[in-house]
């Protein structure tokens, strides 16, 4: 498992007339452009080469735009949109009614997915605002409610709704903003992992809803699961105090600029927190994730993993930062310590 990696703030530039406000997520095409989400109306979607070069970008004028993913059905391209609804001005947040779009690779909305209150699931006074979606191999669509009512709903390839589990309650399965989902087929089985953010737990579960089982990743609220090979990757956007399920208030007094980037192996165990301090287990159990002094990120919202072994990481109020790279410096010791090299600059993590 890589030890070492350089991360390039300068991975990218833009002209001058594209305005970030916060970076969301990244997706790959098979041409190896990088797609990058940003929740400014006038430029909803970037497009780079791998090296970091602007290509171009278009926009739904959503203000919301959150999740992305880029999939493929009988050979054609497509990308999964979530506007979540959620708006902030001057510190107040307000939450409209989030949507989901399929739309062709240059921007063209081919179908919009009923929401819940179309379908006669939610009641007033529930919400909806969509965070991230996933595709399974035979074209079921997976929506994750997670600025909502933390349900997650399944819909066939055609949008044709089929089922919904989640939401919180006092059961192993229940969710607490499910921000992020994905399908995870290491075990040779298809099967989801949701990342329940406000309980600092990645939960897995078959592709009907049943409850499999959970890692604790304490200290840490991470963002998507992005599996790549045998390892698991996640941007943590926040890490700080311990929350449990009997005290999730603890999740209000999370740490500001605290993110950093988790790896995870086929047991579910931590091998690497870039950004982070050293990862510490205790007789098998994992001991509380906290960022590093000289960590160079701030909120790290989500991972792309290409081909040679570079990530790419996208951030969430990282004052209008762009994507960085971190590219694994390859060593002849397996034995080295884990360590970042900003432009040059080592520190440890």
């Amino acid at each position: 498992m890589p030890t070492k990696f350089e991360v390039n703030t300068n991975w990218t530039k833009v002209p001058q007339h594209i305005r970030i406000d916060n970076c969301h997520e990244l997706a790959q095409s098979r041409d190896g452009r990088v797609f990058l989400s940003v929740d400014c109306p006038e430029n909803n979607i970037l497009i780079f080469t791998e090296q970091g070069k602007f290509l171009e970008s278009w926009t739904l004028g959503f203000d919301g735009t959150h999740g992305l993913t880029l999939f493929e059905d009988e050979g054609q391209e497509y990308l999964l949109i979530t506007q979540t609804g959620v708006t902030e001005i001057n510190g107040v947040v307000n939450k409209g009614l989030g949507k989901v779009v399929k739309t062709t690779l240059d921007g063209k909305v081919l179908h919009t997915f009923k929401n819940p209150f179309e379908l006669g699931l939610y009641e007033q006074g529930l919400t909806y605002n969509p965070t991230e979606t996933c595709v399974a191999s035979n074209g079921d669509i997976y929506i994750a409610d997670g600025y909502g009512a933390s349900f997650v709903h399944c819909f066939d390839r055609k949008g044709t709704y089929k089922h919904t589990f989640g939401g919180f309650s006092e059961l192993d399965s229940s969710l607490l903003n499910p921000h992020g989902i994905a399908i995870d087929s290491r075990s040779g089985t298809e099967r989801l992992v949701v990342s329940s953010r406000k309980q600092s737990r990645f939960k897995f579960y078959t592709l009907d809803g049943e409850y499999i089982e959970a890692i604790h990743l304490p200290g840490a609220y991470p963002c998507r699961p992005v599996i790549k090979g045998d390892y698991l990757y996640a941007g943590v956007c926040w890490s700080g105090p311990i929350v449990s399920d009997v005290d999730l208030e603890n999740y209000l007094e999370r740490d500001d600029n605290s993110g950093f980037v988790l790896i995870l192996d086929k047991q579910g165990k931590v091998v690497e927190a870039l950004g982070a301090e050293a990862v510490l287990y205790d007789n098998g159990i994992l001991t509380p994730l906290c960022v590093s002094e000289d960590s160079p990120f701030h909120h790290v919202h989500d991972v792309l993993v290409l081909e040679d072994n570079k990530l790419i990481i996208s951030q969430w109020r990282a004052e209008q930062t762009l994507p960085f790279s971190l590219l694994y410096i390859n060593h002849q010791s397996d034995d080295c310590d884990l360590s970042l090299s900003v432009n040059s600059r080592l520190f440890e993590g």
